[in-house]
């Protein structure tokens, strides 16, 4: 009983120093010269700013020009008036759609940033990043 008691005590510490911590926000620099990168306005409208930028369409309008790229690696979704300071329902609601869309597309990596009204993904806020 005392050696079970003595081993739960010297786990303690162990146990509680494992746990993870929250990491401090990431800022995003663009390694891929060829990444789509689409900046969300809101849930229906957008704009792709590179590689060739477009005035503000439909969400499933950017996604039929993504089509057509010739690239499918890497795509960066710059989400525009995101308010959560970790993702929530918010990124649920907004993320979703472009994150099926995309890798239906065959998009690789898939990173969404936190808009800042700049328009430029460098330097933005990582909200996620899937690869």
């Amino acid at each position: 009983m005392k050696k079970s008691l003595l081993l739960s005590l010297a786990a303690l510490p162990v146990i509680l120093s494992s746990c993870a911590t929250p990491q401090p926000p990431q800022a995003y620099h663009n390694t891929d010269s060829t990444a789509l990168v689409i900046d969300a306005v809101d849930a229906r409208s957008s704009r792709i700013i590179m590689p060739t930028p477009s005035g503000p369409i439909a969400n499933d309008q950017i996604l039929s020009t993504a089509r057509q790229l010739p690239q499918h690696q890497t795509a960066v979704v710059i989400l525009e008036n995101y308010n959560e300071p970790q993702a929530g329902d918010e990124f649920r609601n907004r993320g979703t759609p472009w994150f099926i869309g995309l890798r239906c597309l065959g998009y690789e990596h898939i990173v969404f940033l936190q808009g800042n009204g700049a328009g430029n993904p460098e330097g933005l806020i990582t909200v996620a990043k899937y690869d």
